[in-house]
């Protein structure tokens, strides 16, 4: 069954005893067609257009001078219906047994027919012939027919004959309106795939934004669309210029590549359609998203690597080592231990700080997103792309660093692609037919254990080797707390946006120092970043930072400091607690109001804390 709006549209114009005879056999054609038959003589174009306009039909049907008046005015197709010599033949015969005198009026000539029956039956036949449906009724009138005639032709004068009470016969069939339909049918496909075609064409040359170049293989002639004139602002005086560039190696054996025209930098595709007797080459253009360096002595808003720690400077100097090789690296730490402040520095120190540094978030990457973003696709190459395309990371990686940060969370499909990225140094975008070298440096961080979940199946085993050629075990801020006193200092310098003095920026340091240092930090130097940023707020705002307010707004906001772990205060965690009592006993003289303020904590909180410290030191003397 054809959907209704895929059927074909027919209108009829017709009259009477016509318009009876072809709605009688409509019905064989309505999986196929969706006709309307218009029972009217039209006698103006407005008549016709007005059926026309609310119908939309893809062509029209009528017959006689109906048919030649229609073809004349109208912009759809009309088709007349035919009337062979066996249809006139068969009308004749029908008449004859009313009457032997007939009358024949019709709007094409048959009169050799007429004769040739005349002379070889014993019928009478007078032969009219009319141009317009205004002769016909003239040509009717003269020929003073009465009873005893009998009268064949069309609709119009059969309908002439019917108002004065004569005997007629249509010189139409049922097999030449099936015949006419068929026809219909096939050219009204015919028509609608030509509009289509037409529409195509309109927008490819004049609507759409994408340049499309043809040349002619066998000419060598240059054709191209509106955007192209506009993009490559084609005239006369170039159009040579632009034919030898496409004739040159750049374009020649490929069907991707990329080109500079008019001073912008183009991909393009290239197709070749081959006819009888011609060959065209079609090139389609896409602009490519300008490539940004940033210059190798560039400043940077980076915050610089802090530190003083042994543990630190033997990292850094493995760092600028590694930096110095093309290999691939994988860096290993917590959460918020700077492993991408690590990765810039082998970045700026490497032999391609010229070219970009592109990180991606692996965890925050959809599946279904990864290979779109990772290597980009052409225009078309899925529902929504956009016009134009989109390069990938990949381009915008390349010469430069690829940092792929949590590389931990890729799922195994998206770990195969970029495997075969790595291995093969090429890609190719989704819905292109090339593949694109690439130049870059891999550089992957992860907190996860991906020894353990290789061996889980977890992550590919060939993927991690890859990966892991050089690695950099990035320490934790518990593991380095010499500098945390230097971070704490930078990060108040660098969240203070001038609101409060060095000098004032120099005793918050000290006064939080003693308290940070006690802490181990779980969320790292991102923890540490977050609790300044919150006490700075409230500094800022109220120019208050004395000890007293300072330890006040530390309980408020960063209670987490201050809590005492739930097991046996004994070992590191129990000395880290007395040397900072001690510290602060021994900062404000003993002085333990001044000391639970400083702490955070109350006065008995602190007198027990105390006590139970001293505890520990006599039961350490009487066991040693």
């Amino acid at each position: 069954m054809i959907k209704q709006n895929h059927k074909i549209r027919i209108l009829i114009f017709g009259h009477k005893e016509f318009s009876q005879l072809v709605s009688s056999v409509l019905e064989e054609f309505e999986e196929q067609a969706e006709c309307k038959v218009v029972d009217a003589i039209i006698g103006t174009i407005h008549e016709a257009n007005t059926h026309i306009n609310v119908f939309k039909p893809d062509l029209v049907i009528s017959a006689g001078s109906n048919s030649a008046y229609l073809k004349t005015t109208l912009d759809v197709p009309v088709l007349s219906i035919p009337v062979t010599e066996s249809d006139i033949v068969s009308a004749v015969l029908k008449a004859s047994k009313v009457s032997n005198d007939i009358h024949l009026i019709t709007y094409d000539d048959y009169s050799s027919l007429v004769s040739l029956l005349n002379t070889s039956t014993s019928v009478n036949i007078t032969c009219h012939q009319y141009e317009t449906a205004e002769d016909a009724k003239q040509r009717y009138q003269l020929a003073h027919l009465t009873s005893d005639n009998v009268v064949v032709g069309a609709s119009l004068v059969c309908g002439l004959a019917l108002l004065d009470n004569i005997k007629s016969f249509l010189i139409y069939s049922k097999e030449s309106c099936r015949a006419v339909l068929k026809e219909a049918v096939v050219l009204g496909r015919k028509q609608r795939d030509s509009i289509h075609t037409k529409a195509i064409h309109k927008w490819l040359d004049e609507d759409s934004k994408t340049p499309i170049l043809v040349v002619d293989n066998y000419t060598d002639v240059l054709t191209s669309n509106s955007a192209a004139k506009t993009e490559f602002a084609i005239d006369s005086n170039n159009k040579q210029e632009i034919l030898d560039l496409l004739h040159s190696s750049q374009f020649a054996d490929v069907s991707d590549g990329k080109c500079r025209l008019n001073e912008t930098d183009w991909w393009f595709h290239k197709d070749t359609i081959k006819m009888t007797k011609s060959q065209f080459n079609v090139y389609q253009f896409y602009a490519q998203t300008p490539q940004i360096f940033q210059p190798k002595n560039a400043p940077t808003l980076d915050q610089p690597l802090i530190y003083k720690s042994k543990l630190m400077t033997d990292l850094i100097e493995r760092t600028d080592l590694y930096a110095n090789s093309p290999s691939h690296v994988l860096i290993i730490g917590e959460s918020g231990t700077g492993k991408e402040m690590i990765a810039k520095r082998i970045h700026q120190k490497s032999q391609f700080s010229e070219g970009r540094f592109v990180a991606i978030n692996c965890a925050a990457m959809p599946s279904e997103l990864f290979e779109g973003e990772l290597f980009g696709y052409v225009e078309g190459a899925f529902t929504g792309s956009k016009r134009g395309g989109k390069h990938g990371l990949l381009y915008e990686a390349d010469n430069g660093v690829l940092f792929l940060d949590e590389v931990g969370e890729l799922s195994l499909p998206q770990q195969a692609k970029l495997l075969r990225v790595i291995q093969e140094k090429t890609y190719r975008p989704i819905g292109s037919h090339k593949e694109f070298k690439v130049n870059l440096k891999v550089i992957a961080a992860t907190n996860r254990p991906l020894a353990t979940q290789v061996k889980q199946g977890l992550f590919r085993d060939d993927l991690y080797y890859r990966l892991n050629v050089l690695s950099i075990n990035v320490p934790s801020l518990k593991e380095r707390r010499e500098d945390i006193e230097n971070i704490t200092q930078n990060k108040l310098m660098a969240l203070n946006f001038g609101s409060l003095s060095e000098e004032v920026i120099q005793r918050l340091t000290q006064q939080l120092s003693p308290i940070f240092n006690a802490y181990d930090w779980p969320g790292n130097i991102r923890e540490l970043e977050n609790i300044v940023e919150r006490l700075l707020v409230y500094c800022s705002a109220f120019q208050d930072v004395t000890s007293k307010r300072v330890s006040q707004l530390l309980t408020e906001l960063a209670p987490e400091l201050f809590e005492i772990k739930q097991i046996e205060q004994t070992g590191a965690i129990a000395k880290n607690e007395q040397e900072l009592l001690n510290q602060a006993m021994t900062k404000f003289n003993g002085n333990k109001e001044l000391v639970a303020q400083y702490l955070g904590i109350s006065q008995t909180t602190l007198w027990r804390r105390l006590k139970r410290n001293n505890n520990n030191n006599q039961e350490g003397k009487h066991n040693a």
